[in-house]
């Protein structure tokens, strides 16, 4: 199967629990550039780049990609422009009881292994156990927003939805490549 062919060349990942590492395994297996919409808008110090900015920003980065990209994030303020640019939408929609252990330990690896995350920032201990907080808080409405706005946005790309890390290694397998590469 040409995977390329059956995915397009302009893909959205969405959701929550694994985003960039599948992002990353995508844009390799397909030979994308891969853009991290997190990346883009966090300056240093975890400081929220400017609403506007940002947009133009991706928009920008999206431009000076014309034969494809990977477009790795959930902002709810671009997805409207980004939605109809799309052939296909990979989206995570995984468990609770699964995802926040995983978010747990990355937090901790980032932590202790000082990884560059978000651009230039660093995870910090204080803050943790925010990814977690998150996910288990507000991550089920956010996942129904994700839903109403792939029903909603008028756009033409095939929607993936991925229920299962089993569904998402299969995504992996079929893209020939190996889940742990790319985790972040």
């Amino acid at each position: 199967m040409d995977l390329g062919s059956t995915l397009g060349r302009r893909i959205c990942v969405n959701g929550i629990g694994g985003k960039t590492s599948l992002s990353r395994a995508l844009g390799t297996a397909l030979r994308l550039p891969v853009i991290e919409m997190d990346a883009l808008f966090w300056l240093p110090n975890w400081v929220e780049r400017d609403r506007g900015e940002f947009r133009d920003l991706v928009l920008a980065r999206l431009e000076e990609c014309p034969n494809g990209w990977v477009l790795d994030g959930n902002y709810s303020r671009v997805a409207p422009l980004i939605l109809p640019m799309a052939d296909t939408v990979v989206w995570l929609n995984l468990p609770t009881r699964s995802t926040v252990p995983r978010l747990f330990m990355r937090s901790v690896r980032n932590y202790v292994q000082q990884r560059r995350i978000c651009g230039d920032n660093y995870e910090r201990l204080r803050s943790m156990m925010q990814p977690v907080w998150w996910r288990l808080v507000r991550g089920p409405g956010h996942q129904s927003r994700i839903r109403e706005r792939l029903q909603s946005v008028e756009h033409s790309a095939q929607v993936i939805e991925i229920r299962s890390y089993g569904q998402l290694n299969e995504l992996y397998a079929t893209l020939g490549q190996d889940p742990g590469l790319h985790r972040t």
